[in-house]
């Protein structure tokens, strides 16, 4: 089997065996809008980073990213900042957006 049947496969039988909790998405205050940007350094084997991202408007979660960063970086510092810099354009339309 392969890594990722293996990992469908857990996340299922965790999904199966919690079926009881609900699933909350609300956006409670839509005049406050929050960003967070991580980054994870040289966790990849070609020793590329790794950049998490998460929008929250008032009290829930109604939107996330995770993605590889597309260069390599000399720093966690600079995986910080390539990781803002990815996201920006995004943070930006979100805010005219709204």
């Amino acid at each position: 089997m392969f890594l990722k049947e293996k990992r469908l496969t857990k996340t299922l039988r965790y999904l199966r065996a919690i079926t009881e909790l609900g699933l909350t998405i609300k956006a409670d205050n839509l005049t406050r809008i929050s960003w967070w940007v991580d980054a994870s350094f040289a966790v990849h084997p070609n020793m590329l980073s790794h950049t998490g991202v998460v929008l929250s408007l008032g009290g829930g979660v109604i939107g996330w990213s995770s993605t590889k960063q597309k260069l390599n970086t000399r720093s966690s510092t600079e995986a910080e900042l390539v990781g803002v810099n990815d996201t920006l354009p995004n943070i930006l339309w979100t805010r005219q957006f709204f």
